[in-house]
């Protein structure tokens, strides 16, 4: 996949067979934890007996559109990608797809992730004209739209939650406080991202970096100015921005359906807002390191929180692991079929010119 493209990532073939082996070491450890979690949340909530029987009795008329939207939230993530690589782009959308289910399907599930994915993306966008730095510009840009989209996402949840189905006034107060904490937050951040000055800043701090020792304050200031120039042309303007941020939101709401039909599926109905609320807890727990795509964290956050609104423990965990099989293995095995398909693929160099920064 090329050297410096892996190295880029974060993994590659100089990697040496030592970091290898504590690579997969991590990786085993986090899986027997992640085992060790689910046991301990399947036995909290009444066996596995219990859990099993309720999935055997789970609707299979749910499982159709519960799969249909977990399409569209990796459709919708491809978009986002292509809308990042600009207008004029040859890269097509089927792509970018391919591309999403590699880096957040399959490579939630690496050893290394998600470097492994980043870099086996990375690799097939080189293979298709687009360099190295510029792939992990769209791959980073994606995730910075995301990271926002599910802060916002969080903050109606608590909103709709706190004014609408708690029925307590004290938990209703303070969950509308945080939505109004995370709105404010996430504005500002969004605020102090758009000026120019925050790219100077940001290169200054990074004088540490092994690149960057030998260069004077004035150049670091100027490359943050201009790395913070060509992201800005790469997002586009107003409009452009706005349909990328919807895309991004669709991809939590999507995912997150996929959870409430789920839970539709068990023969659960409780409040999309509550769901959404339950996701997003669950989606901050996926990110505890080691667990492979947040195993048994997942598990027991998302019926815990559930809980609290007065879901059975069991239906909730059932419908869970039901939604946990389609929105993680599923994608990480597609993941695998994409991935496939792209190294097989004789593709189209995308030759479309990023655009020029004004002059500093």
């Amino acid at each position: 996949m090329g050297g410096r493209v892996a190295e880029t990532a974060g993994v590659g073939s100089g990697s040496g067979p030592a970091r290898t082996s504590r690579k997969w070491l991590a990786f085993i450890l986090g899986l027997v934890i992640a085992v060790l979690l689910v046991y301990a949340v399947v036995v909290a909530g009444g066996g596995l007996r219990t859990a099993l029987d309720q999935l055997r009795h789970a609707s299979l008329g749910w499982l159709a559109p519960a799969l249909l939207l977990e399409m569209s939230c990796y459709a919708l993530c491809g978009l986002v990608l292509r809308m990042l690589r600009g207008e004029n782009t040859s890269l097509h959308w089927v792509t970018t797809v391919r591309v999403a289910l590699v880096v957040w399907g399959l490579g939630s599930l690496l050893p290394a992730s998600p470097a492994e994915g980043i870099a086996m993306s990375v690799a097939e966008l080189r293979r298709r004209g687009v360099d190295a730095q510029s792939s992990l510009t769209m791959l980073f840009l994606a995730a910075w739209f995301e990271l926002w989209a599910l802060i916002f996402t969080a903050a109606l949840a608590l909103a709709l939650v706190g004014l609408v189905i708690d029925r307590d006034p004290v938990d209703g107060t303070r969950l509308v406080i945080g939505a109004a904490i995370l709105i404010t937050i996430a504005l500002t951040v969004i605020s102090l991202a758009r000026r120019p000055a925050t790219g100077g800043r940001v290169w200054l701090a990074t004088w540490w970096l092994p690149r960057h020792r030998k260069m004077t304050r004035d150049e670091l200031r100027a490359a943050g100015l201009d790395a913070h120039a060509r992201i800005s042309l790469l997002m586009g303007g107003p409009g452009r921005r706005g349909r990328i941020a919807l895309a991004a939101v669709g991809y939590w709401i999507t995912d997150a359906a996929c959870l409430w039909t789920a839970l539709h599926a068990v023969h659960l109905h409780v409040k999309f807002s509550v769901v959404i609320l339950a996701y997003v807890g669950g989606t901050l727990a996926s990110w505890v390191p080691l667990l492979p795509g947040g195993l048994g964290a997942v598990e027991a956050v998302v019926p815990a929180i559930l809980h609290h609104f007065g879901v059975p423990l069991t239906v909730g965990l059932a419908g869970t692991l039901l939604w946990r099989g389609l929105s993680l293995f599923l994608p990480a095995i597609g993941g695998a079929f994409a991935y496939a398909s792209l190294r097989a693929e004789h593709p189209v160099l995308d030759r479309s010119p990023l655009p020029e920064p004004p002059p500093l």
